[in-house]
């Protein structure tokens, strides 16, 4: 628990440092981006706090591309 709460203390000094910089030039879009990305940041540091598995991008590629592979196997054999 204060591993979570440690995070997003954390992720809110660093937004406490880094946006109102952005602010004051009216960087409107690296705002948003910024917000998301540490958004992103900080839901995959709690979800691995968590011991949540995360599935990583090559089983994404493996699920779309084995029927493509069986299929080439079964062709080519």
């Amino acid at each position: 628990m204060w591993a979570i709460i440690g995070t997003v203390c954390t992720g809110a000094i660093i937004s406490f440092f880094e946006i109102p910089p952005l602010v004051k030039k009216k960087c409107w879009k690296e705002i948003v981006i910024f917000i998301f990305l540490l958004l992103v940041g900080m839901t995959l540091s709690i979800l691995i706090i968590k011991d949540i598995t995360i599935p990583t991008p090559i089983d994404w590629i493996t699920k779309i591309y084995s029927p493509l592979a069986h299929f080439m196997d079964r062709i080519l054999s």
